[in-house]
């Protein structure tokens, strides 16, 4: 009867023990789970600031870009002008230079091949940054590259078209520096045609 009362009592305090076990992990195992939703909360928190970050980069990167692209076509505009500005300068020396070739024509090839290769040169270098010739004579008046300086009558003919240039015209990349001075073309009206017009109409 002892023994048993003893074996019996062994078994009671396994039990008591084991439930002192559990209790204990229990408090532990909560801690854990608080210690993990807190790193997650602040992970959280870190990503979020990290993306903040990131995207604010991002602003700051497109935002020097677009600087950048102003910046260049400044750059580009005041190279433009500038040049623009010199080669306005020099219209008038070119214009010098086809005049004194006119009157070269009937001299000596000698004589006149030194200034043409002068004229020539120039005027292929002006070409090489942007200098272009306004076509005229035969073309249609364009108020934006033709400055009428006469009109003159015609019977036949294309009214408006260009008949004489006076002066030639010339673009800078695409941009009028210098209008052309011309002689248009102005359609004569036909009167007997507007009194038969008129007659019908009665």
């Amino acid at each position: 009867m002892g023994t048993r009362k003893k074996k019996k009592s062994q078994t009671e305090t396994g039990h008591e023990q084991l439930s002192t076990g559990e209790q204990t992990d229990q408090p532990v195992a909560e801690d854990m789970q608080k210690e993990i939703d807190e790193l997650k909360r602040q992970l959280a928190e870190k990503t979020d600031l990290a993306q903040g970050y990131f995207a604010q980069l991002q602003r700051v990167q497109a935002d020097f870009e677009n600087f950048q692209k102003r910046i260049d076509t400044e750059k580009s505009r005041i190279a433009d002008s500038a040049c623009e500005a010199i080669v306005s300068g020099l219209l008038e020396t070119l214009d010098n230079f086809e005049k004194a070739i006119s009157f070269l024509k009937n001299m000596p090839s000698e004589e006149s091949s030194g200034v043409l290769m002068v004229y020539e040169n120039m005027l292929a270098y002006l070409k090489k940054n942007g200098l272009e010739r306004i076509a005229s004579e035969g073309c249609s008046f364009d108020p934006h590259r033709h400055d009428a300086i006469m009109q003159t009558e015609v019977e036949t003919g294309a009214d408006g078209a260009v008949l004489e240039e006076f002066q030639t015209g010339y673009t800078m990349k695409g941009r009028v520096i210098r209008p052309a001075k011309v002689k248009v073309a102005r359609l004569k009206k036909n009167e007997d045609n507007d009194g038969n017009n008129i007659k019908k109409e009665e």
